[in-house]
Protein backbone atom coordinates (compact mmCIF):
# COMPACT_ATOMS: atom_id res chain seq x y z
CA UNK A 1 0.00 0.00 0.00
CA UNK A 2 2.93 2.06 0.97
CA UNK A 3 3.85 1.95 -3.05
CA UNK A 4 0.33 3.62 -4.16
CA UNK A 5 0.46 6.77 -1.66
CA UNK A 6 2.55 9.27 -2.81
CA UNK A 7 3.08 12.62 -0.77
CA UNK A 8 3.78 15.64 -2.13
CA UNK A 9 5.03 18.99 0.06
CA UNK A 10 5.41 22.03 -1.14
CA UNK A 11 8.95 22.35 -0.72
CA UNK A 12 11.71 19.50 -2.04
CA UNK A 13 11.12 16.42 0.55
CA UNK A 14 9.59 16.30 3.96
CA UNK A 15 10.95 18.68 6.59
CA UNK A 16 9.96 19.27 10.60
CA UNK A 17 8.79 22.43 9.98
CA UNK A 18 6.42 21.94 7.30
CA UNK A 19 2.56 22.66 8.24
CA UNK A 20 0.97 20.87 5.12
CA UNK A 21 1.25 18.43 2.13
CA UNK A 22 -0.96 16.64 -0.07
CA UNK A 23 -1.27 13.05 -0.87
CA UNK A 24 -2.81 11.47 -3.65
CA UNK A 25 -3.35 8.10 -3.53
CA UNK A 26 -3.02 5.67 -6.77
CA UNK A 27 -5.20 2.53 -5.70
CA UNK A 28 -8.18 3.79 -7.54
CA UNK A 29 -9.15 4.21 -11.76
CA UNK A 30 -8.77 8.17 -11.05
CA UNK A 31 -5.87 9.21 -8.43
CA UNK A 32 -7.64 10.51 -5.35
CA UNK A 33 -5.52 13.88 -3.90
CA UNK A 34 -5.87 14.47 0.31
CA UNK A 35 -4.63 17.85 1.95
CA UNK A 36 -3.25 16.92 5.52
CA UNK A 37 -2.83 19.67 7.86
CA UNK A 38 0.46 18.62 9.57
CA UNK A 39 0.26 18.94 13.69
CA UNK A 40 2.12 21.74 15.43
CA UNK A 41 4.80 19.45 17.13
CA UNK A 42 8.31 18.14 16.06
CA UNK A 43 7.67 16.17 12.54
CA UNK A 44 9.28 12.25 13.18
CA UNK A 45 8.46 8.70 11.88
CA UNK A 46 5.82 8.24 14.15
CA UNK A 47 3.69 11.35 13.40
CA UNK A 48 4.11 10.22 9.39
CA UNK A 49 2.97 6.92 10.29
CA UNK A 50 -0.15 7.67 11.67
CA UNK A 51 -0.97 10.52 9.13
CA UNK A 52 -0.38 7.54 6.34
CA UNK A 53 -2.78 5.05 8.37
CA UNK A 54 -5.70 7.77 8.14
CA UNK A 55 -4.76 8.51 4.79
CA UNK A 56 -5.18 4.98 3.73
CA UNK A 57 -8.91 4.41 5.41
CA UNK A 58 -10.04 7.26 3.40
CA UNK A 59 -9.07 6.39 0.62
CA UNK A 60 -9.60 2.86 1.23
CA UNK A 61 -13.52 3.95 1.52
CA UNK A 62 -12.99 6.32 -1.46
CA UNK A 63 -11.99 3.35 -3.93
CA UNK A 64 -14.71 0.31 -2.35
CA UNK A 65 -17.77 3.23 -3.19
CA UNK A 66 -16.02 3.89 -6.53
CA UNK A 67 -16.33 0.20 -7.66
CA UNK A 68 -19.95 -0.05 -5.85
CA UNK A 69 -21.89 2.78 -7.15
CA UNK A 70 -20.69 1.58 -11.22
CA UNK A 71 -21.02 -2.45 -10.01
CA UNK A 72 -24.74 -1.79 -8.77
CA UNK A 73 -25.96 0.50 -11.68
CA UNK A 74 -24.65 -2.36 -14.16
CA UNK A 75 -26.32 -5.10 -11.83
CA UNK A 76 -30.12 -3.51 -12.25
CA UNK A 77 -29.32 -2.60 -15.86
CA UNK A 78 -28.52 -6.36 -16.48
CA UNK A 79 -31.35 -8.00 -14.25
CA UNK A 80 -34.13 -6.94 -16.34
CA UNK A 81 -38.05 -7.78 -16.37
CA UNK A 82 -39.02 -11.44 -14.07
CA UNK A 83 -40.48 -13.67 -16.06
CA UNK A 84 -41.92 -16.59 -15.35
CA UNK A 85 -44.60 -19.18 -17.01
CA UNK A 86 -47.33 -21.42 -15.11
CA UNK A 87 -48.05 -24.92 -15.02
CA UNK A 88 -50.49 -26.62 -17.58
CA UNK A 89 -52.83 -29.35 -17.17
CA UNK A 90 -52.61 -30.89 -21.11
CA UNK A 91 -55.95 -32.81 -21.51
CA UNK A 92 -56.28 -33.92 -17.97
CA UNK A 93 -53.49 -36.38 -18.89
CA UNK A 94 -50.24 -35.00 -17.60
CA UNK A 95 -48.74 -31.70 -16.27
CA UNK A 96 -45.96 -29.70 -17.61
CA UNK A 97 -44.33 -27.43 -15.17
CA UNK A 98 -41.20 -25.04 -16.47
CA UNK A 99 -38.55 -23.03 -15.28
CA UNK A 100 -37.25 -20.31 -16.69
CA UNK A 101 -33.31 -18.91 -16.63
CA UNK A 102 -32.41 -15.21 -17.96
CA UNK A 103 -29.56 -15.10 -20.04
CA UNK A 104 -29.16 -11.39 -20.30
CA UNK A 105 -30.32 -8.70 -23.08
CA UNK A 106 -30.35 -9.41 -26.30
CA UNK A 107 -29.54 -7.31 -29.34
CA UNK A 108 -32.34 -9.73 -31.65
CA UNK A 109 -35.21 -7.50 -33.00
CA UNK A 110 -36.86 -9.45 -35.82
CA UNK A 111 -38.62 -12.28 -34.76
CA UNK A 112 -40.26 -14.18 -38.03
CA UNK A 113 -42.71 -16.24 -38.21
CA UNK A 114 -43.29 -19.22 -38.61
CA UNK A 115 -39.83 -20.03 -36.71
CA UNK A 116 -40.59 -17.47 -33.97
CA UNK A 117 -44.27 -18.51 -31.77
CA UNK A 118 -45.84 -15.11 -30.59
CA UNK A 119 -47.50 -14.31 -27.65
CA UNK A 120 -48.34 -11.18 -25.13
CA UNK A 121 -49.11 -10.02 -21.85
CA UNK A 122 -53.23 -9.04 -21.55
CA UNK A 123 -52.39 -5.09 -21.57
CA UNK A 124 -49.58 -5.68 -24.82
CA UNK A 125 -47.10 -3.66 -22.86
CA UNK A 126 -44.69 -7.11 -23.16
CA UNK A 127 -44.45 -9.70 -26.23
CA UNK A 128 -42.61 -12.70 -26.18
CA UNK A 129 -41.19 -15.03 -28.81
CA UNK A 130 -40.96 -19.00 -28.51
CA UNK A 131 -37.68 -19.90 -30.94
CA UNK A 132 -39.20 -23.41 -32.11
CA UNK A 133 -35.53 -23.94 -33.91
CA UNK A 134 -34.45 -24.19 -30.25
CA UNK A 135 -36.22 -26.87 -29.21
CA UNK A 136 -34.50 -29.84 -27.70
CA UNK A 137 -35.30 -32.65 -25.79
CA UNK A 138 -33.28 -33.19 -23.12
CA UNK A 139 -32.71 -36.31 -20.29
CA UNK A 140 -34.85 -37.27 -17.97
CA UNK A 141 -37.98 -36.57 -20.65
CA UNK A 142 -37.77 -33.00 -20.20
CA UNK A 143 -37.00 -30.54 -22.86
CA UNK A 144 -35.78 -26.76 -23.22
CA UNK A 145 -36.42 -23.88 -25.69
CA UNK A 146 -34.97 -20.07 -26.11
CA UNK A 147 -37.44 -17.23 -25.53
CA UNK A 148 -37.25 -13.59 -26.14
CA UNK A 149 -39.42 -11.32 -23.83
CA UNK A 150 -39.80 -7.44 -25.50
CA UNK A 151 -40.88 -4.25 -24.52
CA UNK A 152 -43.51 -3.18 -26.51
CA UNK A 153 -42.64 0.49 -26.51
CA UNK A 154 -38.98 -0.16 -26.88
CA UNK A 155 -39.40 -2.49 -30.39
CA UNK A 156 -36.42 -2.56 -32.37
CA UNK A 157 -33.97 -1.90 -29.32
CA UNK A 158 -33.42 -5.83 -28.32
CA UNK A 159 -35.05 -8.09 -25.92
CA UNK A 160 -34.61 -10.06 -23.16
CA UNK A 161 -33.10 -13.46 -23.45
CA UNK A 162 -34.47 -16.67 -21.53
CA UNK A 163 -33.89 -19.94 -21.70
CA UNK A 164 -37.00 -21.71 -20.30
CA UNK A 165 -37.28 -26.19 -19.06
CA UNK A 166 -40.78 -27.96 -19.27
CA UNK A 167 -40.35 -30.87 -16.91
CA UNK A 168 -43.52 -33.20 -18.13
CA UNK A 169 -45.53 -35.77 -16.17
CA UNK A 170 -48.10 -38.24 -17.34
CA UNK A 171 -48.60 -40.06 -21.03
CA UNK A 172 -50.56 -37.68 -22.61
CA UNK A 173 -49.36 -36.98 -26.44
CA UNK A 174 -47.03 -33.90 -27.70
CA UNK A 175 -49.51 -31.75 -28.62
CA UNK A 176 -50.22 -27.67 -28.76
CA UNK A 177 -51.75 -25.95 -25.42
CA UNK A 178 -51.63 -22.58 -24.35
CA UNK A 179 -49.48 -21.57 -21.88
CA UNK A 180 -50.19 -18.17 -19.29
CA UNK A 181 -46.73 -16.41 -18.29
CA UNK A 182 -46.09 -13.57 -15.72
CA UNK A 183 -43.88 -10.32 -16.18
CA UNK A 184 -42.67 -8.55 -13.52
CA UNK A 185 -40.84 -4.87 -14.09
CA UNK A 186 -40.02 -2.78 -11.36
CA UNK A 187 -43.09 -2.41 -9.35
CA UNK A 188 -45.41 -2.98 -12.31
CA UNK A 189 -46.57 -6.50 -13.44
CA UNK A 190 -48.79 -8.35 -16.34
CA UNK A 191 -49.88 -11.66 -17.33
CA UNK A 192 -50.13 -13.05 -20.93
CA UNK A 193 -50.60 -16.00 -22.61
CA UNK A 194 -49.20 -18.16 -25.50
CA UNK A 195 -50.00 -21.07 -27.66
CA UNK A 196 -47.08 -23.68 -27.67
CA UNK A 197 -45.91 -27.35 -27.90
CA UNK A 198 -45.43 -29.58 -24.92
CA UNK A 199 -43.74 -32.67 -25.26
CA UNK A 200 -43.68 -36.27 -23.87
CA UNK A 201 -40.82 -38.60 -24.52
CA UNK A 202 -42.51 -41.19 -22.69
CA UNK A 203 -45.14 -41.45 -25.11
CA UNK A 204 -45.37 -44.35 -27.64
CA UNK A 205 -47.13 -44.67 -30.76
CA UNK A 206 -48.19 -41.77 -31.64
CA UNK A 207 -49.34 -43.31 -35.12
CA UNK A 208 -52.65 -44.74 -35.74
CA UNK A 209 -52.44 -47.60 -38.26
CA UNK A 210 -55.56 -47.90 -40.44
CA UNK A 211 -56.76 -51.65 -39.59
CA UNK A 212 -56.01 -54.23 -42.68
CA UNK A 213 -58.98 -55.93 -43.50
CA UNK A 214 -57.68 -58.71 -45.65
CA UNK A 215 -53.98 -58.94 -47.34
CA UNK A 216 -52.16 -57.03 -50.12
CA UNK A 217 -52.40 -58.58 -53.16
CA UNK A 218 -48.54 -58.77 -54.75
CA UNK A 219 -48.06 -59.89 -58.30
CA UNK A 220 -44.87 -61.76 -58.37
CA UNK A 221 -44.24 -60.78 -61.85
CA UNK A 222 -42.86 -57.40 -60.89
CA UNK A 223 -42.92 -54.43 -58.65
CA UNK A 224 -46.15 -53.67 -56.63
CA UNK A 225 -46.58 -50.65 -54.82
CA UNK A 226 -48.27 -51.32 -51.31
CA UNK A 227 -50.07 -48.62 -49.32
CA UNK A 228 -50.45 -48.48 -45.32
CA UNK A 229 -52.60 -45.94 -44.03
CA UNK A 230 -51.45 -43.98 -41.05
CA UNK A 231 -53.73 -41.94 -38.68
CA UNK A 232 -53.22 -38.65 -36.51
CA UNK A 233 -55.16 -37.99 -33.28
CA UNK A 234 -56.83 -34.52 -33.55
CA UNK A 235 -56.02 -31.86 -31.68
CA UNK A 236 -52.02 -32.75 -31.64
CA UNK A 237 -48.81 -31.71 -32.97
CA UNK A 238 -48.03 -32.88 -36.91
CA UNK A 239 -46.01 -35.87 -36.81
CA UNK A 240 -43.55 -36.19 -39.71
CA UNK A 241 -42.56 -40.20 -40.83
CA UNK A 242 -38.41 -40.04 -41.51
CA UNK A 243 -37.26 -43.69 -42.19
CA UNK A 244 -38.95 -46.71 -42.69
CA UNK A 245 -37.28 -50.10 -42.21
CA UNK A 246 -39.14 -53.38 -43.34
CA UNK A 247 -38.23 -56.97 -42.13
CA UNK A 248 -39.95 -60.34 -43.76
CA UNK A 249 -40.89 -63.51 -42.12
CA UNK A 250 -40.22 -65.31 -45.49
CA UNK A 251 -36.83 -63.32 -46.89
CA UNK A 252 -36.34 -65.79 -49.81
CA UNK A 253 -39.56 -64.99 -50.81
CA UNK A 254 -38.17 -61.09 -51.21
CA UNK A 255 -35.62 -59.75 -54.17
CA UNK A 256 -35.96 -56.33 -52.32
CA UNK A 257 -38.46 -53.64 -50.66
CA UNK A 258 -37.79 -50.23 -50.19
CA UNK A 259 -39.82 -46.67 -49.41
CA UNK A 260 -39.85 -43.49 -51.14
CA UNK A 261 -40.12 -42.07 -47.32
CA UNK A 262 -36.67 -40.97 -45.60
CA UNK A 263 -35.39 -37.65 -44.17
CA UNK A 264 -34.81 -35.47 -46.76
CA UNK A 265 -38.69 -36.71 -48.08
CA UNK A 266 -40.78 -37.26 -44.92
CA UNK A 267 -44.38 -37.78 -45.21
CA UNK A 268 -46.29 -35.41 -43.26
CA UNK A 269 -49.13 -36.49 -41.11
CA UNK A 270 -51.90 -33.90 -39.94
CA UNK A 271 -53.80 -34.07 -36.81
CA UNK A 272 -56.79 -35.52 -36.99
CA UNK A 273 -56.19 -37.04 -40.77
CA UNK A 274 -54.14 -39.43 -42.87
CA UNK A 275 -51.89 -40.37 -44.64
CA UNK A 276 -50.94 -43.24 -47.26
CA UNK A 277 -47.37 -44.58 -46.17
CA UNK A 278 -46.39 -46.05 -49.67
CA UNK A 279 -43.92 -49.41 -49.90
CA UNK A 280 -42.51 -50.82 -53.18
CA UNK A 281 -42.42 -54.78 -52.74
CA UNK A 282 -40.27 -56.70 -55.69
CA UNK A 283 -41.07 -60.51 -54.65
CA UNK A 284 -38.78 -63.31 -56.36
CA UNK A 285 -41.17 -65.14 -58.17
CA UNK A 286 -40.40 -69.24 -57.85
CA UNK A 287 -40.26 -68.59 -54.02
CA UNK A 288 -42.77 -66.58 -53.27
CA UNK A 289 -45.55 -68.65 -55.54
CA UNK A 290 -44.05 -71.32 -53.80
CA UNK A 291 -44.89 -70.32 -50.39
CA UNK A 292 -48.84 -69.82 -51.65
CA UNK A 293 -49.43 -72.61 -53.46
CA UNK A 294 -51.16 -74.55 -51.58
CA UNK A 295 -52.72 -71.19 -49.26
CA UNK A 296 -56.09 -71.08 -50.66
CA UNK A 297 -58.37 -69.31 -48.13
CA UNK A 298 -58.53 -65.95 -48.81
CA UNK A 299 -58.02 -64.35 -45.29
CA UNK A 300 -54.95 -66.48 -44.75
CA UNK A 301 -51.51 -64.23 -45.46
CA UNK A 302 -48.54 -65.63 -47.58
CA UNK A 303 -45.73 -63.22 -45.83
CA UNK A 304 -46.07 -60.88 -42.82
CA UNK A 305 -44.05 -57.51 -43.45
CA UNK A 306 -43.12 -55.97 -40.08
CA UNK A 307 -42.96 -52.15 -40.77
CA UNK A 308 -40.76 -50.03 -38.42
CA UNK A 309 -41.09 -46.02 -38.82
CA UNK A 310 -39.18 -43.41 -37.43
CA UNK A 311 -40.96 -40.18 -36.69
CA UNK A 312 -41.30 -36.99 -34.64
CA UNK A 313 -43.81 -34.23 -33.76
CA UNK A 314 -43.31 -31.04 -35.74
CA UNK A 315 -41.71 -29.17 -34.46
CA UNK A 316 -38.96 -29.99 -32.59
CA UNK A 317 -40.63 -33.64 -31.10
CA UNK A 318 -37.95 -36.33 -30.15
CA UNK A 319 -37.70 -40.10 -32.80
CA UNK A 320 -39.81 -42.36 -32.10
CA UNK A 321 -40.46 -46.23 -33.52
CA UNK A 322 -43.14 -47.70 -33.87
CA UNK A 323 -44.01 -51.17 -35.60
CA UNK A 324 -47.06 -51.58 -38.17
CA UNK A 325 -47.59 -55.51 -39.72
CA UNK A 326 -48.83 -55.56 -43.31
CA UNK A 327 -50.43 -58.88 -44.72
CA UNK A 328 -49.68 -59.77 -48.07
CA UNK A 329 -50.59 -62.76 -50.40
CA UNK A 330 -48.96 -63.39 -53.53
CA UNK A 331 -50.09 -63.58 -56.96
CA UNK A 332 -49.06 -65.05 -60.22
CA UNK A 333 -49.99 -61.99 -62.39
CA UNK A 334 -51.77 -62.34 -65.65
CA UNK A 335 -49.30 -64.24 -67.26
CA UNK A 336 -49.14 -66.56 -64.81
CA UNK A 337 -52.68 -67.13 -64.75
CA UNK A 338 -53.04 -67.60 -68.13
CA UNK A 339 -51.45 -70.55 -67.96
CA UNK A 340 -53.54 -72.18 -65.17
CA UNK A 341 -56.71 -71.53 -67.38
CA UNK A 342 -54.78 -73.09 -70.61
CA UNK A 343 -54.15 -76.01 -68.43
CA UNK A 344 -56.83 -76.35 -66.26
CA UNK A 345 -59.21 -75.94 -69.57
CA UNK A 346 -57.11 -78.90 -71.22
CA UNK A 347 -57.03 -80.95 -68.26
CA UNK A 348 -60.79 -80.42 -67.93
CA UNK A 349 -61.48 -81.49 -71.54
CA UNK A 350 -59.28 -84.64 -71.15
CA UNK A 351 -61.26 -85.80 -68.26
CA UNK A 352 -64.63 -84.86 -70.01
CA UNK A 353 -63.63 -86.80 -73.15
CA UNK A 354 -62.10 -89.83 -70.84
CA UNK A 355 -65.84 -89.96 -68.47
CA UNK A 356 -68.21 -89.54 -71.60
CA UNK A 357 -66.22 -90.27 -74.50
CA UNK A 358 -66.63 -86.75 -76.32
CA UNK A 359 -65.63 -83.23 -75.90
CA UNK A 360 -68.93 -81.25 -76.37
CA UNK A 361 -72.74 -82.57 -76.37
CA UNK A 362 -74.22 -84.53 -78.87
CA UNK A 363 -73.24 -83.76 -82.30
CA UNK A 364 -70.98 -80.76 -81.12
CA UNK A 365 -68.20 -80.58 -83.06
CA UNK A 366 -64.57 -80.33 -81.20
CA UNK A 367 -63.38 -77.30 -81.98
CA UNK A 368 -66.68 -75.31 -81.15
CA UNK A 369 -66.25 -77.17 -77.95
CA UNK A 370 -62.84 -76.56 -77.24
CA UNK A 371 -63.93 -72.54 -77.78
CA UNK A 372 -66.72 -72.96 -75.49
CA UNK A 373 -64.81 -74.29 -72.64
CA UNK A 374 -61.91 -71.86 -73.48
CA UNK A 375 -64.34 -68.72 -73.13
CA UNK A 376 -66.62 -70.20 -70.17
CA UNK A 377 -63.07 -70.61 -68.26
CA UNK A 378 -62.08 -66.85 -69.00
CA UNK A 379 -65.47 -65.71 -68.33
CA UNK A 380 -65.42 -67.61 -64.97
CA UNK A 381 -62.18 -66.55 -63.97
CA UNK A 382 -62.90 -63.24 -64.97
CA UNK A 383 -66.30 -62.97 -62.43
CA UNK A 384 -64.53 -65.12 -59.56
CA UNK A 385 -61.53 -62.50 -59.44
CA UNK A 386 -63.91 -59.37 -59.78
CA UNK A 387 -66.28 -60.77 -57.07
CA UNK A 388 -63.55 -61.04 -54.53
CA UNK A 389 -60.90 -58.41 -54.95
CA UNK A 390 -63.34 -55.82 -55.73
CA UNK A 391 -66.92 -56.63 -53.94
CA UNK A 392 -67.58 -58.22 -50.46
CA UNK A 393 -68.43 -61.52 -52.11
CA UNK A 394 -66.75 -65.02 -51.44
CA UNK A 395 -65.90 -67.80 -54.37
CA UNK A 396 -66.64 -71.40 -52.54
CA UNK A 397 -65.99 -74.56 -53.90
CA UNK A 398 -66.35 -77.94 -52.53
CA UNK A 399 -66.84 -75.87 -48.39
CA UNK A 400 -63.54 -74.02 -49.28
CA UNK A 401 -63.14 -70.36 -49.81
CA UNK A 402 -60.59 -69.30 -52.81
CA UNK A 403 -58.66 -67.11 -54.43
CA UNK A 404 -59.25 -66.99 -58.04
CA UNK A 405 -56.47 -64.96 -58.37
CA UNK A 406 -53.77 -67.93 -56.78
CA UNK A 407 -52.56 -70.46 -59.47
CA UNK A 408 -53.90 -73.43 -57.89
CA UNK A 409 -57.63 -71.83 -57.64
CA UNK A 410 -57.49 -70.71 -60.95
CA UNK A 411 -56.32 -74.05 -62.42
CA UNK A 412 -59.43 -75.65 -60.56
CA UNK A 413 -62.20 -73.74 -61.53
CA UNK A 414 -60.69 -73.61 -65.28
CA UNK A 415 -61.03 -77.30 -64.84
CA UNK A 416 -64.59 -77.90 -63.58
CA UNK A 417 -65.73 -75.31 -66.04
CA UNK A 418 -64.24 -76.66 -69.23
CA UNK A 419 -65.32 -80.34 -67.80
CA UNK A 420 -68.82 -79.70 -67.39
CA UNK A 421 -71.18 -82.31 -65.09
CA UNK A 422 -69.54 -85.23 -65.92
CA UNK A 423 -66.19 -84.02 -64.17
CA UNK A 424 -68.18 -81.84 -61.24
CA UNK A 425 -70.30 -85.25 -60.59
CA UNK A 426 -67.13 -87.00 -60.51
CA UNK A 427 -65.22 -85.08 -58.14
CA UNK A 428 -68.17 -84.52 -55.85
CA UNK A 429 -68.23 -88.63 -55.42
CA UNK A 430 -64.51 -88.96 -55.15
CA UNK A 431 -64.49 -86.43 -52.39
CA UNK A 432 -67.74 -88.42 -50.77
CA UNK A 433 -65.91 -91.65 -50.80
CA UNK A 434 -62.92 -90.04 -49.09
CA UNK A 435 -65.15 -88.38 -46.35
Amino acid sequence: MSRLVRVHTRRNGLSRKAKECTIVDHCCRHPVQFLVRLPNMPFNARTVSRILSRVRARAMHCCLTALIIPASGASAQLAGPQFTMDSVNVRQEGVVSFSTLFLGADTRSDFPAPRFLLGQTDDQAFRLYLDVDSIQQVRFNAFTFTAYLANAKEAGRGAYKFQVTGNPTGSFRDAPVRVSFHVKSGSSSAVGGILMPVYNATKTDLLVPEKQTEPAYVSVSGSTPVQIRLGNVADTLPVAVTDVVVSESCPKCWIRIDSPVNEKSPLLVDPGAASNLAINLFPNSIPALLQGALVVKTDVPHDTLSVTVTYHTVPGGADKKQTVLALVRFGPGLFGLALALIGGIALGLAARYLLTGKLGKNDERAVHAVLTAFVLGLIAEFVGVMLTAYGNSKLVLFGLDIDPRQLFPAFILAMLVSGGPAVISWVKELFGKTS
